[in-house]
């Protein structure tokens, strides 16, 4: 059996809904040289006969099931544990991309030898699959308070190899924590073409678990700020500023106090000016005030 360009490794659970749309854009890629490894994370509905029917319709399909419920980052290690590609991405089960999304990240990495890995704007959907908005990626830099890589990418393997895969420390921010890590010792870059539709519905792990999500990422924030060695001190201040934000946000004044002191160690004035705008303006208008400052900048 060939070796496969590029590996997409699809967790599941209970994902009979959609799983046939995002196999169906997978399928329907202009880039043929891939393999799909789907991991069933011990399904109860209609899924595991789906999986076995969407794998005798195509050789490239190559369909695993767990043995006991591993979640999300540990289902995504032992599909990475199956792939063969030298170059990677996963997707989940409620989400498509677009046809050309294979050809344009690897053509992206092909022509920058020296960026590790890339990552596209996308566009959000509804649950019927009506597209809702763009959404444009932002750029590494922000890495440190914002997903910036979201849910459609592609890296080389030596990212995986090098990091040993996702933590499942980390479930419910475990991408955002190995994007992270991975931005230590690679070099990230965006492309700036929609490439991915992405499903927000009211089943999402997104809507059902917000507030935790929330404390997961201050928590994630907190542990690997002080670990990034591009973040100056500014954008630390920044990121504690963010911190401090969300933290208030959740209702827990106490951590928004501390991450205003950790903001203020980096960049006084600049932590100092916001917190006043805050307490003036409250949090979401001075929020936005800041956003047109740094259009009208250039940022």
């Amino acid at each position: 059996m060939s070796t496969p360009r590029v590996s997409i490794v699809l967790p599941t659970y209970n994902g009979s809904r959609y799983l046939a749309g995002a196999v169906a854009a997978i399928r329907a890629q202009t880039f043929t040289d891939w393999e799909l490894v789907i991991i069933d994370d011990c399904s109860k509905d209609p899924t595991p006969g789906l999986i076995a029917r969407l794998a005798a319709s195509d050789p490239r399909i190559r369909a695993f099931r767990n043995e006991t419920n591993q979640r999300l980052p540990r289902s995504l290690n032992i599909g990475f544990g199956h792939a063969r590609g030298e170059l990677l991405t996963w997707t989940s089960d409620d989400n498509e991309h677009r046809p050309d999304a294979l050809a344009a990240l690897t053509g992206f990495l092909d022509a920058h030898p020296a960026t590790d890995l890339v990552y596209a704007d996308a566009m959000d959907m509804d649950d019927d699959g009506r597209d809702i908005g763009p959404w444009r990626a932002p750029g590494p830099h922000e890495l440190a308070w914002i997903n910036s890589v979201n849910a459609c990418f592609l890296y080389r393997r030596a990212v995986q190899e090098q990091l040993g895969g996702y933590d499942p420390a980390w479930t419910l921010v475990e991408d955002w924590d190995f994007w992270l890590r991975a931005s230590i010792g690679f070099r990230l870059a965006p492309l700036h073409r929609d490439l991915y539709r992405y499903r927000r519905h009211a089943a999402s792990l997104t809507s059902t678990r917000a507030a935790e999500i929330a404390r997961a990422r201050i928590r994630l924030m907190e542990t690997r700020t002080p670990e990034l060695p591009w973040l100056g001190a500014k954008g630390r201040c920044e990121t504690y500023l963010k911190m401090a934000r969300s933290s208030a946000e959740i209702g827990d004044p106490e951590a928004e106090r501390r991450f205003h002191a950790e903001a203020r160690k980096h960049a006084w004035a600049k932590a100092t000016g916001t917190i006043a705008l805050r307490r003036l303006l409250g949090h979401e208008r001075a929020g936005a005030l800041a956003q047109t400052l740094r259009r009208l900048a250039g940022r």
